[in-house]
């Protein structure tokens, strides 16, 4: 009796003792599908891991549809004066705006959701209107700015009538309209400069070119070739998106009054400067023994590279090799900065300097520049297709 009892205690303490295991392994493995976040100094900061977070019913990657190519070489395009696709943007009917610096008379040509011409605008020239060095094009309602030369930002309607003319009061290097008809400024107005390096602030200015704030500084050396810079934003979507090659693989998120609101912070594996990526970033001319080599850190930053689409969506691009030849793998993160995906995808390494806009995701959609096989530039139009969890 006395060596039964004695099993049913040790039968009972191994029950007990594997329940208490379990619920303390269990108690060990983070949920999927909960985030990983902290309040810093009254700003939320949201911590991503290397693998993506598993949210129900949120999509973790997505598919591209081509819809459309529009070839440089279009003849009807190049007898309107069309002769050259440059930094471009694209209203909410799908309607594309290219600059062109190499147009003739007209810099802007708009085209429709099919591709079709529809009217050229915005002359080359120092009138009223016109333009000499335009970048940066934005979208705000049924208006269209443009930044030119760092002098000044030029108001159109959509049928390319001039509406204002707005001149800086200091020069910039680029010039962007927020959806709260305030500007976000780039350029060397901090004026401190030393002998390695030069300090350029991305500040916020009301609606009259007023300073408000600086947001962030970027230090320039001089001695640093290599491109893009690793200092890029996005302005979408009622947010501005940051990010500096000194913090390393985080965003910082202001509203559009200059308010710092959310960190969003990524674990990451670096990734060595193999002799194909200083190809691709220092250009066809670059020797492996060259004095240009140094210009390449190594190991390379978090970040090539990074989008926004309208719905607050960011699509980063990183030096991680893709799934197939020439592909580059892309963080997904949502609109909250939660990091649930990844994609392999192959867009040209153009346009990256400071996030010129030669690549956008509007209306669900993914807007880029391609070589075709003959040689041209092209513009090719991707519909997403998400695929959800």
């Amino acid at each position: 009796m006395i060596k039964n009892t004695s099993n049913i205690a040790k039968s009972i303490r191994q029950k007990t003792f594997f329940l208490c295991f379990s619920i303390l392994t269990l108690s060990c493995v983070k949920e999927p599908s909960k985030i990983d976040k902290k309040i810093e100094n009254g700003v939320e900061v949201i911590i991503n891991h290397i693998e993506p977070y598993k949210i129900k019913g949120e999509p973790y990657t997505f598919s591209l549809e081509e819809e459309l190519a529009i070839s440089q070489e279009r003849e009807d395009l190049v007898k309107k004066g069309m002769m050259s696709m440059g930094e471009f943007d694209v209203d909410s009917k799908g309607n594309i705006y290219v600059v062109g610096w190499k147009n003739d008379d007209n810099f802007i040509f708009k085209l429709d959701r099919e591709g079709n011409f529809v009217i050229s605008f915005a002359r080359r020239g120092q009138g009223p209107g016109e333009l000499e060095m335009p970048t940066w094009p934005g979208i705000l309602g049924d208006k269209i700015f443009i930044s030119d030369r760092g002098k000044k930002i030029v108001i159109y309607d959509k049928n390319g009538k001039l509406l204002e003319e707005k001149y800086f009061k200091s020069k910039v290097t680029k010039g962007v309209i927020l959806e709260n008809r305030k500007y976000l400024f780039y350029g060397g107005m901090s004026g401190y400069k030393t002998n390695n390096y030069a300090l350029y602030d991305l500040s916020l200015f009301d609606s009259e070119f007023k300073k408000i704030k600086d947001l962030d500084v970027y230090k320039l050396h001089y001695r640093n070739e290599r491109f893009p810079p690793f200092f890029m934003w996005r302005a979408t979507n009622g947010y501005i998106y940051i990010i500096n090659e000194e913090r390393g693989y985080e965003f910082l998120v202001y509203d559009l009054e200059g308010k710092l609101v959310r960190k969003i912070q990524k674990e990451y594996h670096p990734v060595p400067a193999s002799k194909e990526i200083k190809k691709l970033l220092m250009g066809p001319y670059y020797i492996e023994t060259g004095k240009r080599s140094e210009y390449v850190p190594n190991p390379l930053p978090p970040i090539n590279f990074f989008l926004s689409d309208d719905e607050g969506r960011l699509f980063v691009m990183t030096y991680e090799k893709g799934e197939n030849p020439g592909e580059y793998m892309y963080d997904i993160f949502n609109p909250e900065g939660v990091f649930i995906g990844r994609k392999s995808l192959n867009l040209p390494w153009v346009g990256q300097f400071f996030g010129v806009k030669y690549q956008t995701i509007k209306n669900n959609r993914l807007y880029c520049y391609r070589e075709n096989d003959r040689g041209f530039k092209e513009m090719v139009v991707y519909k997403i297709k998400w695929i959800y969890h």
